[in-house]
């Protein structure tokens, strides 16, 4: 069987500190939704033509490409991983990274955000279209490239997907989109995974070894600091059989390097 093409996709870790708490914000799909179906995620999807037509009208603030090039070791075209990150962010959670034409921070009405939410939804204008009215940049400056997973190979739908992390905007507030994403939640990552080991909440392995990482840390500071002074590396987990059931497995861990 022929193996599927890795779909680039985006995401973002939007944190927050809470009484002296590093805050997380997770998404609980639909029990309908094709992928990660009931699962708690962090606000994301794939990337499409809409970010980067926001890229090729300059719509964006904080970050050239050659930079975000740079940071992603791509080639070209790693300035649409970050827009699609924040445009997935505003159409799942109603929250929106973006400043002025000149750069300076904004703040937004929430029935504003709404409205314009319901807009791209029903598709009276497009995202660029959008952004261009409006007047506003996407304010890729606030994201910080944090990791970069890979589907396994056996999968049927599969995506290449960069890990980004953003403080949450003051003022706004998190209004889930009733239809991919049916709930949200501000957890620290500890609760988060201890939820999962009660098997109280389904989370996907990128999802685990991110809240792994984030657990120790307390301050937005410390996660912006490790996101940005880490070397990150592509990690793809593979899919392998112990004990009569598939586990995922990932580089490092038993079996992984098993032939297959």
């Amino acid at each position: 069987m022929a193996q599927i093409s890795a779909r680039p996709a985006a995401t973002t870790v939007v944190i927050r500190e809470r009484n002296e708490l590093l805050e997380i914000l997770m998404l609980r799909r639909s029990v309908d939704a094709v992928a990660a179906s009931g699962a708690y995620v962090f606000p994301g999807g794939g990337v499409d033509a809409a970010d980067a037509d926001v890229v090729a009208r300059r719509l964006v603030h904080g970050l050239d490409p050659a930079t975000a090039d740079g940071r992603l070791e791509l080639a070209h075209g790693a300035l649409d991983y970050y827009c699609a990150a924040l445009r997935e962010l505003f159409e799942e959670a109603g929250i929106l990274l973006a400043v002025d034409a000149r750069g300076r921070p904004l703040s937004f009405d929430g029935a504003q955000l709404l409205a314009w939410r319901a807009e791209l939804h029903d598709r009276r204008v497009g995202w660029a279209d959008l952004l261009a009215r409006e007047g506003l940049r996407l304010a890729l400056g606030e994201m910080h490239y944090l990791a970069h997973w890979v589907t396994p190979d056996t999968r049927p739908r599969r995506f290449d997907t960069r890990f980004f992390v953003a403080r949450a905007p003051t003022g706004q507030s998190v209004r889930v989109d009733g239809a991919e994403v049916t709930a949200h939640v501000w957890t620290s990552a500890s609760a988060a995974l201890r939820r999962f080991a009660t098997e109280e909440w389904t989370l996907l392995v990128p999802t685990v070894h991110t809240l792994t990482v984030l657990a120790p840390m307390r301050r937005c500071e410390e996660v912006v600091r490790h996101a940005d002074t880490s070397h990150v590396t592509r990690t793809q987990p593979r899919e392998i059989l112990r004990e009569g059931r598939v586990v995922v497995v990932v580089p490092g861990e038993a079996g992984y390097d098993d032939e297959g």
